[in-house]
C-alpha cells in the first residue's frame, strides 16, 4: 500500500503549484497542523500575528478546549498580507458570501486540484462506494506538519499542543512513521 505521507519534495511541488489564497491555505494547513475545520472557521480576530498565534475558539474545535496555535515565522507576513487585503469578512478565508467561511469541500478541491497539477496526487484504494481514495488531502497535510515537527526535533508534548491532542497516545502515532521515512531518518547515522 501507498504510504499517506508525503515528501518534503512533494509539498514544495504543491506549493510552487498554487499562487495567492490557495497557495497560503497550503502553507497554513501544513504550517501549523490546523483541522481544516479551524481553518474554514478562522476569523480575523482569532489571529496574533504580532505574537504569531493563531487562537482558534474553543466552540469551534474539535476537542472543544482552547489552544494557541504557534504561526511558523515565514508564514506571518504573507498572512499580514492576505488579511490586509480585504475588509469585507470577518473570515480569514470567506466563502462566496462573504459573510460565511470556505467550505471544507472547497478546501478539500484547492488541495486535491494542486496535486494533480503538481504531479504528486496519487491513489491509494478505493471507498465502499468505489472512489478512489487519494494520499494528498487536508489531512495529509495535517500529517505532513506532524512528521516534519518531529523531524526537526520539536517535542512529542509540544507538538500534541500545537495540534490540539487531548491524549499524548494521538500524538504519538506520528512516530511511527513508515519504513521508507524511518530509512531516510537515518541516513548518515553512524555508532
Amino acid at each position: 500500500m501507498v504510504p499517506k505521507l508525503i515528501t518534503p519534495t512533494e509539498f514544495k511541488a504543491l506549493v510552487d503549484s498554487l499562487e495567492g489564497r490557495d497557495r497560503l491555505i497550503i502553507k497554513l494547513l501544513a504550517g501549523t497542523g490546523m483541522r481544516i475545520s479551524e481553518l474554514t472557521r478562522l476569523k480575523k480576530s482569532d489571529l496574533d500575528l504580532d505574537d504569531r498565534l493563531i487562537r482558534p475558539q474553543a466552540h469551534k474545535t474539535k476537542t472543544r478546549k482552547y489552544r494557541d496555535v504557534v504561526i511558523p515565522a515565514p508564514l506571518v507576513p504573507e498572512l499580514k498580507r492576505w488579511v490586509k487585503s480585504f475588509d469585507h469578512s470577518d473570515y480569514v478565508f470567506p466563502g462566496q458570501g462573504i459573510s460565511a467561511p470556505m467550505t471544507s469541500s472547497r478546501v478539500r478541491q484547492i488541495v486535491h486540484e494542486g496535486a494533480v497539477e503538481a504531479g504528486v496526487q496519487r491513489a491509494y484504494g478505493r471507498d465502499k462506494d468505489g472512489k478512489p481514495l487519494y494520499v494528498v488531502t487536508p489531512h495529509t497535510l495535517r500529517h505532513f506538519h506532524a512528521v516534519r515537527a518531529l523531524d526537526l526535533g520539536i517535542p512529542l508534548n509540544d507538538l500534541q499542543a500545537q495540534l490540539g491532542h487531548t491524549d499524548l497516545k494521538t500524538t504519538s502515532v506520528y512516530l511511527k512513521a513508515d519504513i521508507n521515512h524511518r530509512r531516510k531518518s537515518y541516513e548518515g547515522f553512524e555508532i
